[in-house]
């Protein structure tokens, strides 16, 4: 997930005063109907329908457990993502929002072009700084064209206040990287409809998405870097921090439903829950000396050790 304050790549080194920095919140914790093979929600350990709350996620007294954990949590964005159906979002949504805007604290939301399309005004509501679209073709048709009717639709549920539009663009396959390569990628950047574009590799990858296959993408990209990286080309974390060692890992933590309470994890990607927080003031206490994790849950090949090294 990128950051609304100072849009970057390269996340600046140094201590934040502990803070979280973004914290995403997960509705649900396992993967949506859409169903994607890739999903790193369906790759968290111990996770099932019945320990991610059901199918109504967050409600009821789970939704009031985490508007506590966010009204006494310590971070600078909340990011929370919007699955399919997003008729499950309806309830939580609205509180979630006013839980950060009760502390001037931007919100982004994640979501699919099929879900924005739909429900525009459930997502362009106030206090939502940003709206972040995955586009691949495994959550529908790509074209610019869908995506700028997608973003007119967005703007135009919520005229009175701007909304920062990203377009969240995966490596899903060698046949889409291809296409991104010649030239899909470049139209989307070149949107006037959107503000930003955030390429992203798997995470976990599979074989094909080695250290050689993103490299050579990458330099087949070079132009398109060239003019728009960190101006409306952005790098994922593992890209950035992990290939390429432009900055630490800026440690997206996360809360999901779970049975008996929330899992914290201290990076949004990482299968594994942290722990399990049942009282929000004890979470404070246990997360005020909060480090992003050493290591990354995601190795790759070729780097000389055991692919896990990251930079703080």
């Amino acid at each position: 997930m990128i950051p609304t304050v100072g849009l970057s790549t390269r996340v600046p080194v140094g201590d934040s005063g502990k803070s979280l920095g973004t914290l995403s919140v997960h509705l649900e914790g396992t993967r949506c109907r859409v169903g994607c093979a890739f999903c790193y929600l369906g790759q968290r350990a111990g996770d099932s329908d019945t320990e991610a709350g059901g199918s109504d996620g967050f409600s009821g007294p789970a939704l009031r457990l985490l508007v506590e954990h966010l009204e006494a949590l310590r971070y600078d964005e909340l990011a929370i993502a919007i699955s399919e159906p997003a008729e499950r979002a309806a309830e939580a949504l609205p509180a979630l929002v006013a839980a950060a805007a009760a502390r001037a604290l931007p919100v982004a939301l994640t979501t699919t072009l099929a879900v924005a399309a739909r429900h525009a005004p459930l997502l362009a509501r106030p206090g939502v700084r940003r709206v972040s679209l995955s586009v691949d073709p495994d959550k529908g048709a790509v074209s610019p064209e869908r995506v700028a009717a997608v973003v007119e639709r967005l703007r135009g549920a919520a005229p009175e206040h701007p909304l920062e539009i990203v377009l969240l663009v995966s490596l899903v396959s060698p046949a889409f990287t291809r296409t991104l390569v010649d030239g899909l990628l470049e139209a989307l950047v070149d949107l006037p409809a959107v503000d930003a574009v955030a390429l992203n590799a798997l995470k976990p990858p599979p074989p094909w998405c080695d250290r050689r296959f993103v490299m050579t993408t990458l330099g087949r990209l070079q132009p398109l870097l060239g003019r728009a990286l960190d101006r409306r080309l952005h790098l994922d974390c593992w890209i950035a921090a992990r290939l390429l060692r432009l900055g630490p890992c800026p440690a997206r933590a996360d809360l999901t439903p779970t049975a008996g309470g929330l899992a914290f994890r201290s990076c949004v990607y990482q299968p594994t829950i942290d722990f399990v927080s049942t009282d929000a003031l004890t979470a404070r206490a246990r997360l005020a000396a909060f480090e992003p994790p050493a290591r990354c849950p995601f190795p790759y090949d070729g780097d000389g050790d055991d692919g896990r090294e990251v930079t703080r």
